[in-house]
């Protein structure tokens, strides 16, 4: 982790259970606001949304650094790329699925072309806007993203860890996508721990340096569920192994390493089963000839009904429970 980094996480962060527990786009905007206090080039570019993003501390520590386009999501990356290109450090939030899906011609060209350093965020990812309907589902934002040459792809698993990659990517800017997922309310909480953009966070190992039995590699804040269903395996005598991947893009390759030492792997995320780290680690598994079974687990190829994120995560088979369940019955 940068110096940079620490100190936005220390000041930020500095009761990390608290701040987990916290709104993500009030940690987002809490976040920005301290990173501002150090980087007068920090601006964020908003479409409508903007408003329920905690922004003022950073309006207030920088006037003109807010830029509202309205609701007019592919004018805020041309906006935003304009301004990165000018030299500011530029966060341009969205719902997930308007910053990727609806605006990826203009990701495409300005951020994929042309490199323009804009780091796009997008909130609410996965079901957690689900009670909205389909259209403000993000099940597709990763896929979309990681096809983008040279865009940097990160899923925070939580507040902590996403002031962390926010103050990183204002020290290097770069073109880059920022998922956010928010855990239902009563889930687990993840144990605090390092977080570092490029690399993996080993949160369970039952096998240090030997085969595990499952080896379970997730992404973002269902990485509670993941870890809490990997208890449950225990009980019935497997060994587990859990890795959360905070950069989805570049990949960090010691995730493969560690997937490649057990006898069955499983992907968890909040998104769907085609295109996301289930497909990812399917590609570098085989590329690297390592062959062990693969159990992917995300939300179904198809488009649920509007319906409260805990129920649709509960439909989808993603509690611990459900998660359990499928490694069992995959394992015979």
């Amino acid at each position: 982790m940068s110096r940079e980094a620490v100190a936005v996480e220390s000041a930020v962060v500095a009761d990390p259970a608290e701040f987990d527990r916290l709104d993500s786009r009030v940690a987002f905007g809490r976040a920005l606001g301290k990173i501002a206090e150090n980087d007068p080039q920090v601006m964020a570019v908003v479409s409508d949304y903007g408003r329920r993003l905690a922004l003022d501390v950073l309006r207030s520590k920088l006037p003109g650094s807010v830029v509202q386009c309205g609701i007019a999501e592919q004018n805020q990356v041309e906006v935003a790329s304009a301004l990165a290109n000018e030299g500011f450090h530029v966060f341009a939030p969205s719902y997930a699925p308007f910053i990727t899906a609806r605006v990826l011609d203009q990701v495409r060209v300005n951020l994929g072309m042309m490199e323009s350093p804009v780091v796009l965020v997008g909130l609410g990812a996965g079901y957690h806007a689900g009670i909205l309907g389909p259209s403000h589902m993000a099940l597709e934002d990763l896929a979309c993203m990681r096809s983008i040459p040279g865009l940097t792809v990160v899923a925070p698993a939580t507040n902590t860890e996403l002031a962390c990659a926010l103050a990183e990517l204002a020290r290097n800017p770069r073109p880059a996508y920022v998922r956010i997922t928010q855990a239902p309310a009563g889930d687990p909480a993840l144990p605090s721990g390092d977080f570092e953009l490029g690399l993996c966070r080993v949160l369970a190992d039952d096998a240090p340096g030997r085969m595990a039995d499952v080896a379970i590699a997730t992404c973002g804040s269902i990485a509670s569920r993941a870890l809490a269903a990997a208890q449950l395996l225990r009980g019935r005598g497997l060994s587990c192994r859990v890795v959360t991947v905070g950069t989805i893009k570049p990949l960090d390759q010691h995730v493969v390493e560690l997937l490649a030492n057990a006898r069955l792997d499983v992907t968890v995320e909040e998104h769907s089963v085609v295109g996301g780290l289930g497909g990812l680690l399917a590609e570098e598994l085989l590329d690297r000839g390592a062959t062990p079974g693969l159990l992917r687990l995300g939300a179904p190829d198809g488009y649920p009904e509007a319906d409260e994120q805990a129920r649709l995560l509960e439909r989808a088979g993603l509690t611990p429970e459900g998660i359990a369940a499928s490694v069992l019955a995959r394992l015979g």
